[in-house]
């Protein structure tokens, strides 16, 4: 698998991209990633995403931050039969208030928003997580200074 950062898709005409798996940044997350990377990828494409399914808890982002563009974040089931059997918890902070999230859900995140750090405590059953970015540029974090648990 080739690192996030290098990811190259492979555009079948003008509307089409296929998705090449990619490594996450993180090492708990060992399944292979597919993101579309915005404009990198098509030009004129006002998103982006990327889409894990995580097996373990760890500290996807440790320090707060804001984007000049709204984001959204999925934390689905891993099954594929069942979307909504949701069986972890996943910390999250808005605006400075620590919320907990035990169940299927989407996040909105509008431009300008102080978010993070995002803590998955616990995975007793696989999840998917998407991130969602409504941007031309392809927005890839760096990796939290302190990987773990």
């Amino acid at each position: 698998m080739i690192p996030l950062e290098k990811l190259k898709n492979v555009k079948h005409g003008q509307y089409i991209t296929e998705l090449n798996p990619a490594a996450s940044r993180h090492p708990e997350i060992t399944a292979p990633m597919i993101a579309s990377m915005g404009g990198k990828d098509s030009e004129g494409a006002n998103l982006g995403a990327g889409f894990a399914y995580l097996v373990k808890p760890f500290v996807m982002i440790d320090a707060a931050h804001q984007h000049d563009f709204d984001q959204f974040l999925y934390f689905i089931g891993g099954d594929p039969n069942n979307f909504t059997e949701f069986d972890a918890e996943i910390e999250l902070m808005l605006d400075g208030k620590v919320n907990s999230i035990t169940y299927a859900s989407w996040v909105y995140i509008p431009k300008g928003l102080i978010h993070c750090p995002l803590n998955v405590k616990r995975i007793s059953k696989p999840i998917i997580f998407l991130d969602a970015r409504l941007t031309k540029e392809a927005s890839v974090r760096p990796v939290p200074k302190k990987s773990g648990k």
